[in-house]
């Protein structure tokens, strides 16, 4: 590998310190610009004045991490083309967004999106979901910075603990003391340097490699044409049910319940607004998608016949795709540079959209609720002091992850993704079935997250099925310098599901046992991991539906109408969703309805109500439960 990193020269370190350096600058911007107009609203929504041009762009790549720069060609390499119908997932959460979530978020003004369960059920189902949120995103950064820098370690002179501490201090800086602004702004800028990065690879491959006639031939020898994957079987790992089914789930959590989402809903400004970012987002995160997918190809196409893996030229799957970028560009000073910037701005994005979103839900579920008469200065130097609090954890959950196994990164991976499916169980109850009681929602809640997470820990080590993780084959055959009996082999990239988007994880498996054993080895346990989302939020609504019997359902005719949606605007399928007199049907609370919400939250002593019963109908009971 030492014959790779000499090809990232000085002019690469100015490229990437120069990207590095205009991320703070923004920041830096913006808190002086902002300095007189502190506030919460400000810090945290952007004012609520961002044109949905820019936050479109913010949202697709708040969760396009480096991961997707370099582990998504790594799982076409290994897996084929069916993953683009992850594209078709996306179009699923964003009309889930667009429809249900978007107009009640405007129509509330949630500034915590798990305050939604304070109105809905009980001050306690808020806090778990924000603490399972919490940990959920802390996980999913520490590993999302942890798995590019390694791979990124191994073939530039980037060492590893200054690749995590780089990522972890910039952003934490400009994110601090910028506040969304910043974010949204840096979220552009990084966009544009990993368009150009991928964009570039793309362009310099299809002509080392002699144009898209080899990359057809070379597709369909090794078997990668295989976008049309309509295998019923749950247990195959990737098909295109797999993808539409299960992702499509996972990013109808995503888009609706996920707090960096919901935050840059509020940054529009109105219903209007939100819809069109949303729908926006759509084309970027296409491109982005597709460039992946054809680097990947490339990616095959340059090595067919010499897997580095495979030869030892790179000791994890994840490396393959620097190793590429630093190959192919060895001629042409300051590409490699474009490149390595363009994944750390993939994390770079979507560490300040964590961070910050973290920031939030400290604030909004767990301080103010305490000391809800904290003056509007102080909000906003905790909010500083929280941003700089949880960039530093994420760092050291960071460092931690490197000092632990692949098998334990893949354990946590796998908590993460259970998390998601339970959470939006939840929310489905609480929006489109009125009769479901607190204790259903946090019964549904606990079982979903518990029976998930045992599903995919056993999985790591007991699934048996071999088409769970059975990969294309790779070959050796025209590698030089490497010697072996063995010429055709297959490597293993194992990727887990997590809230937001995918995981990629380099780390070498061994073939699964045949199909023997206890059936849950063959069954259960080898179910694809894609479909975790789904398991999870299923066995929710039926615990939820079980216990709210068993301590009596909810009246739905006593419920408050602007705590729900319909599936539909029809009376046949609105299954029992009270309807919006015409005057209230709005796309937001008036001054004197926030306020009366405000009174809801928190009684005279300042302390958190607990309301069972239609809202405006607590109000009118002097505001106690």
């Amino acid at each position: 590998m030492e014959s790779t990193k000499k090809y990232f020269q000085a002019i690469d370190f100015v490229i990437f310190g120069a990207m590095l350096l205009l991320s703070s600058a923004i920041g830096v911007f913006f808190a002086y610009r902002d300095r007189r107009t502190q506030s919460t609203d400000n810090y945290y929504f952007a004012s609520k004045s961002i044109s949905p041009i820019l936050i479109s762009m913010s949202l697709s790549v708040s969760f396009i991490s480096a991961i997707t720069v370099i582990g998504l060609p790594v799982e076409i390499y290994l897996f084929g083309t069916v993953f683009v119908w992850m594209n078709a997932a996306h179009v699923i959460g964003i009309l889930a967004g667009s429809i249900y979530y978007i107009p009640l978020l405007h129509r509330l003004q949630l500034k915590s999106v798990y305050e939604y369960f304070n109105l809905r059920f009980h001050p306690r189902i808020r806090t778990l979901t924000s603490l399972m949120a919490i940990w959920k995103l802390i996980l999913y950064m520490g590993v999302t910075i942890y798995l590019p820098a390694l791979a990124l370690s191994a073939v530039t002179p980037l060492q590893l603990n200054w690749s995590i501490a780089l990522t972890s201090i910039v952003c934490t800086f400009y994110t601090s003391i910028g506040g969304m602004k910043a974010v949204i702004w840096t979220d552009f800028l990084q966009a544009m340097i990993m368009l150009a990065g991928m964009l570039a690879v793309f362009i310099q491959t299809t002509i080392v490699v002699g144009g898209f006639g080899p990359v057809v031939e070379a597709v369909e020898r090794g078997q990668r044409n295989n976008i049309f994957k309509f295998d019923g079987d749950p247990r195959i790992r990737s098909t295109v049910w797999t993808l539409l089914l299960g992702a499509g789930m996972n990013n109808c959590f995503k888009t609706g319940c996920n707090q960096v989402f919901t935050q840059r809903y509020l940054s529009c400004g109105s219903v209007k607004n939100a819809r069109i970012a949303l729908w926006l987002q759509l084309f970027p995160g296409v491109i982005f998608s597709l460039l992946a997918v054809g680097n990947g190809l490339l990616m095959y196409t340059f090595y067919e016949g010499c897997d580095p893996l495979s030869a030892k030229l790179i000791t994890k799957p994840d490396q393959t795709m620097p190793k590429l970028a630093l190959e192919i560009f060895q001629n042409t000073p300051g590409m490699a540079g474009l490149f390595v910037s363009a994944a750390y701005s993939g994390s770079l994005s979507t560490i300040s959209s964590g961070v910050n979103a973290l920031a939030a839900l400290a604030l909004m579920d767990f301080i103010l609720p305490c000391f809800p008469k904290m003056s509007s200065n102080r909000k906003v130097i905790l909010s500083k002091a929280l941003t700089i609090f949880f960039g530093f954890l994420v760092m050291i959950i960071a460092y931690l992850v490197s000092l632990l196994s692949a098998n334990i990164i893949q354990i946590t991976s796998s908590i993460t993704g259970s998390l998601g499916g339970p959470l939006f169980g939840v929310f489905t109850m609480g929006l489109f079935m009125p009769w479901i009681n607190h204790w259903g929602a946090l019964v549904g809640l606990a079982g979903g997250w518990l029976f998930t997470g045992w599903v995919a820990i056993s999985a790591l080590f007991l699934a048996s099925f071999p088409d769970t993780k059975r990969k294309l084959p790779l070959s050796t055959d025209k590698c030089p310098a490497f010697n072996s009996t063995v010429n055709s082999v297959t490597t293993a990239l194992m990727m887990e599901a997590s809230g937001e988007e995918y995981t990629t994880f380099a780390s070498m498996v061994s073939s699964p046992a045949p199909e023997n054993g206890p059936i849950l080895h063959y069954t259960l346990y080898s179910i694809s991991p894609f479909y975790y989302g789904i398991l999870g939020c299923t066995v929710c609504i039926i615990l939820g539906h079980i216990c709210s019997l068993i301590t009596g359902f909810n009246n739905p005719s006593k419920a408050d109408p602007r705590l729900f949606v319909p599936i539909l605007p029809f009376k046949p399928f609105r299954f029992g969703v009270p309807e919006l007199p015409p005057e209230d049907d709005s796309s937001s609370l008036t001054l004197e309805e926030e306020k009366f919400k405000k009174a809801l939250l928190h009684d005279r002593e300042g302390n958190e109500c607990s309301p069972t019963a239609p809202i405006w109908e607590e109000i009118g009971q002097n505001g106690k439960t």
